[in-house]
């Protein structure tokens, strides 16, 4: 008779990741201990993921068990609660106290499901090339309708307007949808992102004057609770800095991501821009007989001055943070490719230009800035010399 044999277990072996999904998990493991596990909570995307943090959670000391109360409330995955369970067992034989755990599991459940339930909304707008875009804040704390921050803030200028008042839900979708309408397309994204662009404009406002708006004053120790400002561009959450080309795009592939319709106001400032411009028409005008090579090469020179004026390294540094803003936004618009190409132009903004070869990026918008506003200039004279006929009153054959 044939004896019978047992089938073993298998044994579960962990879910495969992807690479964006590896360098969340990697980035949520460095911010245990400085960032709130109902933050982690929110940023982590499905119960897959979850599973590999849980497993690769340091088990030294009890550090882990506030994420694994945060896990337990916001997974309710089979697998995340048994992978929770082997956290707790391994920290047990370990030496490891679980009280808080288990004292603990009732009411943090509590308050987790609701913070889970409705947990702050935020959006952002997309960035100009003057460093400005919109930033949109709903929290409910508890009372009546939602707490809604909203506005615009640069870079370079600080928070230029900011709106804050408890609306109702009503109101503040309205707002919303306005909103994405003058200042959009807005993206979601996390707390720490909207309020780490609101911080860094706030620290440059103060650099430049001191009547930062009192809406924004009054949102501000909330934010600063809540929300630890990111240490790296939030971009790289979703696409590794490892998998971007060092390869410089080339001038085609620059122009088709300048071409794109969310980077219409990609312009070089014209005031900043207008002296070189002007230079650049004397060269053309000039009385002096110049061969077309003479004033190619002496325009070149013009250019030339003009990057090397216009884009210190402090402006290279803050074009490269614009384009991995708009990187961002593209890839939560779902046009990874443009995100991949608006990362791999901002790896090659903040190079410096050399005697042989100009930054690419730069000398890319400025082309285009020239073209545009000269094109609109000859609009314009074109516009005025047709009004001069109209009203003229000879009549002409």
């Amino acid at each position: 008779m044939r004896r019978k044999t047992k089938t073993r277990k298998k044994s579960t072996s962990p879910p495969l990741l992807n690479q964006e999904q590896e360098a969340l998990i990697s980035t949520l493991l460095k911010e245990l201990g400085s960032t709130d596990p109902a933050e982690i909570l929110a940023r982590i995307p499905d119960s897959r993921c979850a599973q590999v943090l849980i497993d690769r959670l340091p088990l030294n000391d009890e550090s882990p068990i506030p994420l694994l109360l945060a896990l337990r409330a916001g997974f309710k995955d089979k697998d995340v609660g048994k992978a929770i369970k082997r956290v707790l067992f391994k920290l047990k034989r370990r030496g490891v106290a679980t009280v808080e755990f288990d004292a603990e599991e009732d009411d943090s459940s509590t308050i987790l499901k609701l913070s889970r339930k409705e947990p702050p909304r935020c959006y952002v707008g997309t960035v100009d090339g003057a460093g400005c875009r919109g930033v949109m804040i709903m929290v409910h704390r508890g009372g009546k309708g939602l707490d809604v921050g909203l506005g615009v803030v640069s870079d370079e200028q600080g928070i230029q307007e900011f709106f804050y008042r408890n609306l109702s839900k009503t109101s503040a979708k309205e707002m919303k949808e306005n909103f994405s309408r003058e200042a959009g397309p807005l993206v979601e994204t996390s707390l720490s992102h909207a309020a780490t662009i609101l911080e860094e404009s706030y620290q440059r406002h103060l650099t430049l004057k001191s009547d930062v708006p009192a809406d924004y004053l009054e949102l501000r120790p909330w934010l600063l609770e809540n929300a630890p400002v990111l240490a790296r561009p939030v971009v790289y959450d979703c696409i590794p800095e490892t998998s971007i080309s060092e390869t410089i795009p080339m001038d085609s592939q620059l122009m088709e991501l300048f071409d794109h319709e969310l980077m219409d106001f990609w312009l070089i400032e014209i005031e900043t821009l207008r002296p070189f411009m002007e230079e650049m028409f004397r060269v053309e005008e000039s009385p002096i007989v110049l061969t077309d090579a003479q004033k190619a090469d002496r325009i070149g020179e013009i250019k030339e001055k003009c990057m090397g004026e216009i884009f210190s390294p402090e402006r290279r540094e803050l074009l490269k943070r614009r384009l991995e803003e708009m990187g961002y936004v593209f890839f939560k618009l779902g046009k990874e490719e443009t995100a991949g190409l608006a990362i791999a132009a901002a790896h090659a903004a903040d190079q410096e230009s050399t005697i042989l070869k100009a930054n690419p990026v730069i000398e890319t918008l400025l082309e285009r800035s020239l073209a545009f506003y000269t094109k609109a200039m000859e609009e314009e004279d074109s516009e005025q010399v047709q009004e001069e006929d109209e009203s003229s009153p000879i009549i002409l054959p």
